[in-house]
Protein backbone atom coordinates (compact mmCIF):
# COMPACT_ATOMS: atom_id res chain seq x y z
CA UNK A 1 0.00 0.00 0.00
CA UNK A 2 1.52 3.57 -1.15
CA UNK A 3 1.59 6.44 1.49
CA UNK A 4 -1.02 7.85 -0.50
CA UNK A 5 -3.67 5.49 0.34
CA UNK A 6 -2.06 4.78 4.05
CA UNK A 7 -2.99 8.81 4.33
CA UNK A 8 -6.71 8.12 2.62
CA UNK A 9 -7.25 5.24 5.13
CA UNK A 10 -6.29 7.18 8.27
CA UNK A 11 -8.53 10.12 7.06
CA UNK A 12 -11.57 7.16 7.34
CA UNK A 13 -10.24 5.69 10.38
CA UNK A 14 -10.23 9.34 11.38
CA UNK A 15 -13.82 9.86 10.18
CA UNK A 16 -14.77 6.56 12.11
CA UNK A 17 -13.52 7.41 15.29
CA UNK A 18 -15.67 10.63 14.98
CA UNK A 19 -18.36 9.02 14.73
CA UNK A 20 -18.31 6.59 17.12
CA UNK A 21 -16.09 7.51 19.79
CA UNK A 22 -17.92 10.61 21.66
CA UNK A 23 -18.52 10.03 25.20
CA UNK A 24 -21.79 10.00 26.81
CA UNK A 25 -22.45 10.69 30.52
CA UNK A 26 -19.82 8.76 31.84
CA UNK A 27 -18.98 6.21 29.61
CA UNK A 28 -15.69 6.90 27.66
CA UNK A 29 -14.16 5.75 24.75
CA UNK A 30 -9.86 4.98 24.57
CA UNK A 31 -8.92 4.50 21.04
CA UNK A 32 -5.39 3.90 19.71
CA UNK A 33 -4.81 3.39 16.15
CA UNK A 34 -1.19 2.63 15.10
CA UNK A 35 0.39 0.42 11.58
CA UNK A 36 0.28 -3.14 11.63
CA UNK A 37 -0.79 -6.12 9.18
CA UNK A 38 0.23 -3.63 6.12
CA UNK A 39 -2.39 -1.35 7.04
CA UNK A 40 -3.52 0.94 10.01
CA UNK A 41 -5.16 -1.16 13.07
CA UNK A 42 -7.57 1.17 15.27
CA UNK A 43 -8.81 -0.49 18.47
CA UNK A 44 -11.55 1.01 20.28
CA UNK A 45 -12.41 0.39 24.30
CA UNK A 46 -15.51 1.65 25.73
CA UNK A 47 -15.71 1.92 29.67
CA UNK A 48 -16.87 3.94 32.77
CA UNK A 49 -13.87 6.66 32.89
CA UNK A 50 -12.52 5.07 35.85
CA UNK A 51 -11.21 2.08 33.49
CA UNK A 52 -9.19 4.39 31.53
CA UNK A 53 -5.70 3.45 32.18
CA UNK A 54 -7.01 -0.50 32.44
CA UNK A 55 -8.71 0.11 28.68
CA UNK A 56 -5.18 1.27 27.48
CA UNK A 57 -3.03 -1.38 28.63
CA UNK A 58 -5.59 -3.44 27.70
CA UNK A 59 -4.98 -1.89 24.15
CA UNK A 60 -1.26 -1.88 24.13
CA UNK A 61 -1.35 -5.95 25.10
CA UNK A 62 -3.79 -6.34 21.93
CA UNK A 63 -1.30 -4.79 20.01
CA UNK A 64 1.40 -7.06 21.02
CA UNK A 65 -0.81 -10.09 20.07
CA UNK A 66 -1.01 -9.09 16.88
CA UNK A 67 2.71 -8.33 16.03
CA UNK A 68 3.14 -11.85 17.62
CA UNK A 69 0.17 -13.62 14.66
CA UNK A 70 1.46 -11.25 12.46
CA UNK A 71 4.92 -13.06 11.51
CA UNK A 72 3.23 -16.30 12.51
CA UNK A 73 0.88 -16.06 9.49
CA UNK A 74 3.10 -13.58 7.02
CA UNK A 75 4.62 -15.82 4.08
CA UNK A 76 7.35 -12.83 4.35
CA UNK A 77 8.91 -13.58 8.37
CA UNK A 78 11.70 -15.68 7.42
CA UNK A 79 11.46 -16.61 11.28
CA UNK A 80 7.19 -17.36 11.26
CA UNK A 81 5.49 -20.79 11.20
CA UNK A 82 4.19 -19.97 7.48
CA UNK A 83 7.65 -19.16 6.47
CA UNK A 84 9.07 -22.38 7.39
CA UNK A 85 5.73 -24.49 6.10
CA UNK A 86 6.50 -22.95 2.49
CA UNK A 87 10.05 -24.03 2.04
CA UNK A 88 9.13 -27.55 3.72
CA UNK A 89 5.93 -29.94 2.97
CA UNK A 90 4.60 -30.49 6.55
CA UNK A 91 2.97 -28.75 9.31
CA UNK A 92 2.04 -31.01 12.49
CA UNK A 93 -0.73 -29.55 14.17
CA UNK A 94 1.08 -29.64 17.46
CA UNK A 95 3.91 -27.63 15.60
CA UNK A 96 1.72 -24.68 15.42
CA UNK A 97 -1.91 -25.37 16.16
CA UNK A 98 -2.97 -21.72 15.34
CA UNK A 99 -1.64 -21.90 11.83
CA UNK A 100 -2.89 -25.35 11.49
CA UNK A 101 -6.56 -23.96 12.33
CA UNK A 102 -5.84 -21.30 9.68
CA UNK A 103 -4.99 -23.30 6.98
CA UNK A 104 -7.73 -25.65 7.30
CA UNK A 105 -10.30 -22.97 7.83
CA UNK A 106 -8.75 -21.20 4.53
CA UNK A 107 -9.11 -25.11 2.37
CA UNK A 108 -12.81 -25.03 4.12
CA UNK A 109 -13.29 -21.72 2.79
CA UNK A 110 -11.97 -22.41 -0.95
CA UNK A 111 -13.86 -25.64 -0.84
CA UNK A 112 -17.21 -23.43 -0.10
CA UNK A 113 -16.90 -20.90 -2.24
CA UNK A 114 -16.08 -23.44 -5.31
CA UNK A 115 -12.25 -22.29 -5.37
CA UNK A 116 -12.78 -18.49 -6.23
CA UNK A 117 -11.13 -18.21 -2.92
CA UNK A 118 -7.76 -20.08 -2.64
CA UNK A 119 -4.94 -19.56 -0.22
CA UNK A 120 -2.23 -21.31 -2.48
CA UNK A 121 -1.73 -17.82 -4.70
CA UNK A 122 1.62 -17.23 -3.52
CA UNK A 123 3.53 -18.00 -6.62
CA UNK A 124 1.10 -15.51 -8.80
CA UNK A 125 1.35 -13.14 -5.93
CA UNK A 126 5.03 -12.94 -6.10
CA UNK A 127 4.90 -13.25 -10.23
CA UNK A 128 2.83 -10.27 -10.07
CA UNK A 129 5.22 -8.07 -7.99
CA UNK A 130 2.35 -7.35 -5.25
CA UNK A 131 4.58 -8.06 -2.84
CA UNK A 132 7.03 -5.47 -4.02
CA UNK A 133 7.21 -1.47 -4.56
CA UNK A 134 7.43 -2.26 -8.73
CA UNK A 135 4.44 -4.38 -9.77
CA UNK A 136 4.21 -5.57 -13.17
CA UNK A 137 2.09 -7.48 -15.40
CA UNK A 138 3.98 -10.70 -16.23
CA UNK A 139 4.51 -12.91 -19.67
CA UNK A 140 1.64 -15.03 -20.14
CA UNK A 141 3.90 -18.34 -20.49
CA UNK A 142 4.74 -17.42 -16.42
CA UNK A 143 1.54 -17.27 -15.48
CA UNK A 144 0.60 -20.45 -17.04
CA UNK A 145 3.87 -22.18 -15.06
CA UNK A 146 2.48 -20.35 -12.10
CA UNK A 147 -1.38 -22.03 -12.07
CA UNK A 148 0.79 -25.51 -11.86
CA UNK A 149 1.62 -24.92 -8.43
CA UNK A 150 -1.67 -22.95 -7.18
CA UNK A 151 -4.80 -25.37 -5.94
CA UNK A 152 -5.99 -25.59 -2.88
CA UNK A 153 -7.29 -29.40 -3.69
CA UNK A 154 -3.27 -30.57 -3.79
CA UNK A 155 -3.40 -29.88 0.03
CA UNK A 156 -4.09 -32.49 2.30
CA UNK A 157 -5.52 -31.45 5.75
CA UNK A 158 -5.73 -34.62 8.09
CA UNK A 159 -6.08 -34.59 11.82
CA UNK A 160 -2.94 -34.37 13.32
CA UNK A 161 -1.15 -32.69 9.79
CA UNK A 162 -1.21 -31.02 6.84
CA UNK A 163 0.44 -32.03 3.79
CA UNK A 164 1.52 -29.94 0.59
CA UNK A 165 3.77 -30.47 -2.79
CA UNK A 166 6.80 -29.17 -2.46
CA UNK A 167 6.17 -26.33 -4.84
CA UNK A 168 2.72 -25.35 -3.38
CA UNK A 169 2.61 -22.33 -1.07
CA UNK A 170 0.51 -20.36 0.93
CA UNK A 171 -0.33 -16.52 0.74
CA UNK A 172 -2.91 -15.98 3.71
CA UNK A 173 -3.66 -12.50 2.90
CA UNK A 174 -7.20 -12.87 2.30
CA UNK A 175 -7.97 -14.58 5.46
CA UNK A 176 -5.29 -14.26 8.23
CA UNK A 177 -5.73 -10.16 9.01
CA UNK A 178 -9.58 -11.70 9.54
CA UNK A 179 -8.31 -14.27 12.18
CA UNK A 180 -5.77 -11.34 13.74
CA UNK A 181 -8.89 -9.73 14.21
CA UNK A 182 -11.03 -12.12 15.53
CA UNK A 183 -8.20 -13.11 18.28
CA UNK A 184 -7.49 -9.42 19.28
CA UNK A 185 -11.55 -9.83 19.71
CA UNK A 186 -11.86 -12.96 21.77
CA UNK A 187 -8.45 -10.82 24.13
CA UNK A 188 -10.49 -8.15 24.63
CA UNK A 189 -13.36 -10.20 25.36
CA UNK A 190 -11.36 -12.69 28.12
CA UNK A 191 -10.09 -9.39 29.61
CA UNK A 192 -13.75 -8.68 30.54
CA UNK A 193 -14.26 -6.28 27.65
CA UNK A 194 -18.15 -5.47 26.02
CA UNK A 195 -18.09 -2.59 24.10
CA UNK A 196 -14.92 -2.40 21.75
CA UNK A 197 -14.42 -2.16 18.34
CA UNK A 198 -10.89 -3.60 16.47
CA UNK A 199 -10.24 -2.44 12.62
CA UNK A 200 -7.52 -4.13 10.58
CA UNK A 201 -8.00 -1.91 7.72
CA UNK A 202 -11.82 -2.60 6.51
CA UNK A 203 -11.18 -6.40 8.97
CA UNK A 204 -13.78 -4.74 11.64
CA UNK A 205 -15.42 -6.26 14.35
CA UNK A 206 -17.58 -4.30 16.39
CA UNK A 207 -19.10 -5.58 19.98
CA UNK A 208 -21.82 -4.02 22.31
CA UNK A 209 -22.34 -0.77 22.55
CA UNK A 210 -20.55 2.60 21.65
CA UNK A 211 -19.94 5.41 24.18
CA UNK A 212 -23.41 6.86 23.17
CA UNK A 213 -24.79 3.36 23.83
CA UNK A 214 -25.90 2.56 20.80
CA UNK A 215 -25.14 0.32 17.63
CA UNK A 216 -21.31 1.04 16.25
CA UNK A 217 -21.64 3.22 13.23
CA UNK A 218 -19.49 1.85 10.14
CA UNK A 219 -18.31 3.71 7.30
CA UNK A 220 -18.06 1.71 4.14
CA UNK A 221 -15.02 3.15 1.90
CA UNK A 222 -15.97 4.77 -1.63
CA UNK A 223 -14.08 2.68 -3.62
CA UNK A 224 -13.60 5.61 -6.66
CA UNK A 225 -12.92 8.43 -3.90
CA UNK A 226 -11.39 6.33 -1.16
CA UNK A 227 -11.43 9.47 1.22
CA UNK A 228 -15.47 9.34 1.03
CA UNK A 229 -17.54 6.82 2.44
CA UNK A 230 -20.32 4.96 -0.05
CA UNK A 231 -22.27 3.73 3.06
CA UNK A 232 -22.83 3.44 6.43
CA UNK A 233 -24.59 0.17 8.64
CA UNK A 234 -24.83 0.27 12.03
CA UNK A 235 -24.12 -3.48 13.74
CA UNK A 236 -23.11 -4.99 16.72
CA UNK A 237 -22.08 -8.72 17.49
CA UNK A 238 -20.42 -8.52 14.05
CA UNK A 239 -17.65 -8.62 11.75
CA UNK A 240 -17.73 -5.80 8.79
CA UNK A 241 -15.21 -7.10 6.51
CA UNK A 242 -14.58 -5.15 3.11
CA UNK A 243 -11.97 -6.20 0.19
CA UNK A 244 -11.70 -3.82 -2.52
CA UNK A 245 -9.27 -2.83 -5.74
CA UNK A 246 -8.49 0.81 -4.57
CA UNK A 247 -5.99 0.25 -1.97
CA UNK A 248 -3.28 -2.83 -3.77
CA UNK A 249 -2.94 -1.97 -7.46
CA UNK A 250 -1.16 -0.75 -10.94
CA UNK A 251 -1.95 0.80 -14.39
CA UNK A 252 -0.63 -0.56 -17.02
CA UNK A 253 -1.39 0.76 -20.04
CA UNK A 254 -5.18 1.32 -20.29
CA UNK A 255 -5.30 -1.78 -17.79
CA UNK A 256 -5.79 -1.89 -14.23
CA UNK A 257 -4.47 -4.56 -12.04
CA UNK A 258 -5.47 -5.13 -8.31
CA UNK A 259 -3.95 -7.90 -6.28
CA UNK A 260 -6.99 -9.94 -5.47
CA UNK A 261 -6.42 -12.94 -8.39
CA UNK A 262 -8.77 -14.90 -10.20
CA UNK A 263 -6.73 -18.55 -9.73
CA UNK A 264 -8.22 -20.52 -11.87
CA UNK A 265 -6.96 -17.74 -14.85
CA UNK A 266 -4.10 -16.48 -12.88
CA UNK A 267 -4.91 -12.80 -13.67
CA UNK A 268 -6.79 -10.10 -11.99
CA UNK A 269 -9.83 -8.07 -12.93
CA UNK A 270 -13.43 -8.32 -12.06
CA UNK A 271 -16.05 -5.64 -12.66
CA UNK A 272 -16.45 -5.55 -8.49
CA UNK A 273 -14.90 -2.31 -7.22
CA UNK A 274 -15.59 -3.56 -3.59
CA UNK A 275 -17.48 -6.10 -1.76
CA UNK A 276 -18.32 -5.90 2.06
CA UNK A 277 -19.59 -9.00 3.98
CA UNK A 278 -21.49 -9.33 7.02
CA UNK A 279 -20.42 -12.66 9.08
CA UNK A 280 -20.16 -13.48 12.97
CA UNK A 281 -16.47 -13.70 12.28
CA UNK A 282 -13.83 -11.63 10.68
CA UNK A 283 -11.96 -14.46 9.35
CA UNK A 284 -15.08 -15.98 7.70
CA UNK A 285 -15.59 -12.99 6.21
CA UNK A 286 -12.84 -11.84 4.90
CA UNK A 287 -12.41 -14.80 3.00
CA UNK A 288 -15.88 -14.48 1.64
CA UNK A 289 -15.25 -10.68 0.93
CA UNK A 290 -12.14 -12.23 -1.25
CA UNK A 291 -14.11 -14.90 -3.38
CA UNK A 292 -16.73 -12.95 -3.88
CA UNK A 293 -14.73 -10.15 -5.12
CA UNK A 294 -12.83 -12.46 -7.72
CA UNK A 295 -16.10 -14.30 -8.44
CA UNK A 296 -17.78 -10.38 -9.79
CA UNK A 297 -20.97 -8.95 -9.08
CA UNK A 298 -23.37 -11.62 -10.88
CA UNK A 299 -22.00 -15.17 -9.91
CA UNK A 300 -21.08 -13.21 -6.27
CA UNK A 301 -23.67 -12.23 -5.63
CA UNK A 302 -26.27 -15.37 -6.24
CA UNK A 303 -23.19 -17.09 -4.20
CA UNK A 304 -24.35 -14.74 -1.44
CA UNK A 305 -28.04 -15.34 -1.44
CA UNK A 306 -27.44 -19.11 -2.31
CA UNK A 307 -25.16 -19.15 0.70
CA UNK A 308 -27.25 -17.16 2.84
CA UNK A 309 -24.55 -15.04 3.59
CA UNK A 310 -25.24 -10.88 4.13
CA UNK A 311 -23.09 -8.97 1.53
CA UNK A 312 -23.22 -5.50 -0.32
CA UNK A 313 -21.06 -4.73 -3.69
CA UNK A 314 -19.98 -1.83 -5.31
CA UNK A 315 -19.16 -2.48 -9.04
CA UNK A 316 -19.11 -1.35 -12.68
CA UNK A 317 -22.30 -1.46 -14.48
CA UNK A 318 -23.75 1.51 -16.22
CA UNK A 319 -21.27 3.75 -14.48
CA UNK A 320 -20.47 2.59 -10.54
CA UNK A 321 -23.61 0.56 -9.33
CA UNK A 322 -24.22 -1.22 -6.03
CA UNK A 323 -26.44 -4.10 -4.92
CA UNK A 324 -26.69 -5.84 -1.52
CA UNK A 325 -28.27 -9.17 -0.20
CA UNK A 326 -31.85 -8.47 2.07
CA UNK A 327 -30.61 -8.48 5.22
CA UNK A 328 -27.72 -6.17 4.97
CA UNK A 329 -28.91 -3.08 6.36
CA UNK A 330 -30.95 -4.97 9.42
Amino acid sequence: MTMKHFSLLLLLLILVSALLSSCAGRRSSVSDTRIALGTYVQIIIVSDRKGVDKAKAAIEETYAMVAEHEERFDYRREGGALFRFNRGTTLAKDEDGLLYDLIKEAVAAAELTGGFFDPTVLPLTQLWGFDSDSPKRPPDDRIREALKNVGYKRVEVHEDRIVKPTGVRFDLSGIAKGRIVDLASDLLKSGGYRDFLVNAGGDIYVNGRNAEGKKWRIAIQDPVRPDHYSAMVNKTGSAVVTSGDYERFFVEGEKRYCHLFNPFTGYPGSDIRSATILAPDAMFADAIATAVFVMGSKEGLAFLLRSGIEGYLIYNGDGVESKSTPGFWK
